[in-house]
């Protein structure tokens, strides 16, 4: 055994079994399942971030948190969402935590630009550039662990839940904890960091797991999850590498603080646990909230990607192959963390589309395949967020395999979402969908999903609330050559929105969006109310 590692008793969940059990529903883990209710908060970035918080806050406001049962969160919503979940900071109250919701005739640009330090909030207007830099040269810290702890300094740091001299695990609760203890009395007596709020919904962070290279030189990917509770795929797939070897990736759940051990050899036991050799540092918030912001890009170094060991969950708890894989963004394989809800059969969702792009009201759904950008333009100019189109069957290269609803759904949608911007109210529409079948996440169809799809636009409406002076500084940052400290309000750039910073926002651009993002739930209540009622 190498030096640090220990031989330790785990947790696992194949996930070939029918029904597939996943570890939060196991009642053999947990006294209760969360309810079949969720929230996503999608990626992109420090924008996503600021609506992420203000759509928490919104849903703290009207009081439907504890009728929630999953939050599940993509990169920049991550970096929300995973704070928010095992906040740690100095904060008593949710308003500390969130911020304090404001209607749009109550802001003034003085209270905008005051955000208090214990507000999650806070991290996004830390420089997350500059702390990459450092971190990059360190040269005590390995390539592969560069953006984890940049991630980890400044949107974990600030509320508690990140030392890198001094990693610490998570879990769900004091008694997950205690349990693990009791199977490894070795290991320290309080290794972990535990969900705040038992009244919180249960907390999955998404990432994509890189499979190996083919001859096409493109990468497969599988989604991968973290939560509380267990790590890794709920489907196993296979691979074709470049060498023409078959490789099985993904497939399985092992708790958290066991990622990186050595595969089992027994069988397991009837709680399903096995026992392996484990690693000397466990997996850190940093670790699942890096990996899920890890974005992807031709010219990034392959060697400067979070990466992990990891072996598939095969029949009775035995392991498969070890293999140490890349982990790259959580919207390398779905952006929204749908996909994973509707695998567990979720029935009822809010959508959070935090995206970049406008939603033209020129766009034409009927235009299948291909017209979601505008050849008029130069450049990548789109006219609807890219990653809705291919959950309704449009043909996609970058997710061909991401369909669960029938196409004539999708005229639905953006139609209503198209008519709501052209009122002037939130762009936002509530639809029920027949899920089919997908066999590449796991998801057996004929069942009916009610979602609110709630996209991240402009509104005329709250707008029309604000005070001359913020509505002039709205105006002015849509402009052709936008100018101001609000340009492409609310459509932040993911990365760049300003000089010389890579994804930093300032107090008063995160505030701004915050707060429509909140008003946005609170002036929509009872659509929210009766939606999980």
């Amino acid at each position: 055994m190498e030096q640090g590692w220990h031989k330790g008793l785990i947790r696992v969940w194949p996930t070939h079994t029918s029904p597939r059990v996943y570890p939060e529903q196991d009642r053999r883990v947990v006294s209760s399942c969360p309810s079949l209710t969720g929230l996503c908060v999608s990626g992109g970035s420090t924008r996503a971030y600021a609506a992420a918080v203000g759509q928490l806050r919104g849903l703290t406001e009207i009081g439907l948190i504890p009728g929630l049962g999953y939050l599940s969160a993509v990169s920049g919503g991550a970096w929300a969402a995973a704070p928010y979940t095992y906040y740690l900071g100095s904060g008593d109250h949710e308003r500390d935590i969130l911020g304090e919701y404001k209607a749009p005739d109550a802001l003034s640009l003085k209270s905008l630009v005051e955000l208090s330090p214990e507000a999650i909030g806070y991290a996004a207007t830390l420089d997350f550039g500059a702390a990459l830099q450092a971190s990059n040269l360190d040269r005590s810290v390995s390539p592969a662990d560069v953006w984890n702890r940049a991630v980890g300094e400044t949107y974990l740091a600030p509320y508690g839940l990140y030392d890198p001299d001094n990693p610490v695990g998570f879990t769900l609760d004091a008694g997950t904890r205690d349990e693990i203890l009791a199977r490894n009395p070795w290991m320290p007596c309080s290794p972990m960091n535990t969900v705040r709020d038992a009244k919180y919904p249960y907390l999955v962070v998404h990432a994509s797991l890189s499979g190996p290279t083919n001859h096409a030189g493109s990468l497969g990917n599988v989604a991968f999850e973290f939560s509380p509770l267990a790590v890794g795929s709920p489907q196993l797939l296979s691979f074709k590498s470049g060498e023409g070897e078959i490789v099985h990736l993904g497939g399985g759940f092992i708790e958290p603080f066991a990622i990186g051990c050595s595969a089992p050899t027994s069988v397991t036991d009837a709680d399903g646990v096995v026992e392996v050799e484990l690693p000397p540092r466990s997996l850190t918030l940093a670790d699942a909230v890096g990996a899920s912001s890890a974005f992807s890009s031709r010219d990034r170094d392959r060697e400067t990607y979070p990466k992990l060991s990891y072996w598939p969950v095969e029949k009775e708890g035995r392991g498969g192959t070890v293999s140490k894989n890349r982990l790259t963004d959580g919207g390398d394989t779905e952006n929204y963390g749908l996909l994973a809800l509707l695998g567990r059969r979720v029935r009822r969702i809010i959508v959070c589309i935090n995206t970049l792009w406008p939603l033209s009201l020129d766009y034409d759904p009927m235009i299948w395949p291909g017209a979601d950008t505008d050849p008029s333009v130069t450049g990548e100019a789109r006219v609807i967020d890219p990653f809705l189109g291919p959950l309704f069957g449009e043909p996609s290269d970058r997710f061909p395999s991401n369909s669960v609803f029938n196409q004539t759904d999708y005229l639905k949608v953006v139609c209503s979402l198209q008519a709501a911007k052209r009122a002037g109210r939130t762009v936002m529409t509530v639809e029920t969908h027949t899920v089919q079948s997908n066999s590449w996440w796991g998801i057996d169809g004929g069942w009916d999903v009610r979602i609110c799809w709630l996209y991240n636009d402009k509104v005329a409406e709250w707008e029309a609330q604000l005070d001359t002076g913020l509505r002039k500084l709205i105006l002015e940052g849509r402009k052709v050559a936008p100018s101001g400290p609000v340009q492409r309000f609310p459509h932040y750039l993911t990365r760049g929105q300003n000089p010389g910073s890579l994804v930093q926002l300032t107090p008063f651009q995160f505030n701004l969006l915050a707060h429509l993002s909140s008003w946005n739930v609170v002036a929509n209540a009872e659509v929210f109310q009766d939606l999980f009622t």
